[in-house]
């Protein structure tokens, strides 16, 4: 009865991580496109996915505890989703380091397009006072 419990935890687990797989690939096409929005909506489905994760890891640490490990870790079926299941982890650990640097490459891309606007509105000042040239950074002051 016990294994069969978390043998569907674990099941649903990796169906969130399949999931949360999918997002992150949506994710780096919101990216590539500089979709603000698409970038929005993935972070907050990734957030809904992870607190179900961190829900189910507690769920199944409750029942193995009451269950003893011995007896659920050792079948087939266990060792066969949790590499499944270490699988899909990987690629959404790489999956998540591609879109990381994807970032920060677009935020260095902005920020750099960003200088040059404001080095050539700067330029273009026409003999006015040099004190009066426009910050790169806002002001935080509402």
């Amino acid at each position: 009865m016990d294994a069969r419990i978390v043998m569907e935890i674990m099941e649903k687990e990796n169906k969130i991580l399949k999931e949360f797989l999918k997002i992150l690939k949506g994710e780096r096409d919101a990216i590539i496109s500089f979709s603000l929005e698409g970038i929005i909506q993935g972070n907050n489905r990734k957030e809904e996915l992870i607190r179900r994760l961190e829900y189910l890891k507690t769920e199944k640490e409750k029942v193995i505890a009451a269950a003893g490990q011995e007896n659920l870790t050792q079948s087939n079926a266990w060792i066969s989703l949790s590499r499944d299941i270490e699988r899909t982890m990987e690629e959404v650990r790489v999956a998540m380091e591609k879109n990381r640097k994807l970032l920060s490459f677009s935020m260095d891309h902005v920020k750099s397009s960003i200088e040059n606007v404001v080095n050539f509105i700067n330029r273009g000042t026409y003999g006015k006072i040099k004190q009066e040239r426009i910050s790169l950074f806002s002001s935080r002051v509402i």
